[in-house]
């Protein structure tokens, strides 16, 4: 992948194993952003394809986008939204039905962690809060493939074992993730 003149990644291949967790370590401007957003079909290879389940992702977008969750590391969510309004928010661009968003709803967020705060306002949200409200809205429509770019950066160890719980709570629920960070 270029950025103009800059490549940026060159002969990149990576296989990710289905159910696993998945690291991609490496310093800030590494490129690790980069993967994960040609990854989910953000940004277009200049050379190669990115492939899942043998169908590429550049030509079955809407089909793959679907089976893909993506949390960033700022996070994707709206600060006067509250929890509740957040997560079925994300549901409904994933057009799912009411009574699945319901459920699902109900299962996540006694997953993450977020029951008590269901109706506060996600700028009210402490930092640890706020990752793990992002991580359920990019799980409402229950992907096959989870990605998190640095869903620990700006933690405390605390919360950082925390969220790395959460990340093997999803695993064991049988989602593939995929994770950057630039902590080993």
């Amino acid at each position: 992948k270029r950025f103009r003149k800059n490549v940026v990644l060159d002969n990149i291949d990576l296989s990710i194993p289905e159910h696993q967790i998945t690291g991609i370590i490496g310093a800030s401007g590494e490129g690790k952003t980069t993967i994960l957003k040609l990854i989910i079909a953000f940004y277009k290879p200049d050379k190669g394809d990115v492939l899942y389940l043998k169908r590429s992702v550049l030509r079955d977008i809407k089909y793959v986008r679907r089976l893909f969750g993506f949390s960033t590391e700022d996070g994707s969510f709206y600060e006067n939204l509250s929890v509740k309004e957040n997560i079925f928010h994300f549901g409904n661009l994933y057009k799912m039905k009411r009574s699945d968003l319901k459920e699902s709803y109900e299962n996540l967020i006694e997953l993450v962690g977020l029951t008590r705060a269901q109706r506060t306002l996600a700028k009210n949200l402490s930092v640890g809060m706020k990752k793990r409200l992002d991580i359920a809205c990019s799980l409402i429509h229950n992907p096959e493939v989870l990605i998190l770019d640095e869903p620990t950066a700006d933690l405390d160890p605390l919360l950082r074992d925390q969220i790395l719980s959460l990340i093997v709570k999803i695993r064991d629920h049988g989602t593939t993730i995929i994770l950057t960070s630039q902590l080993l």
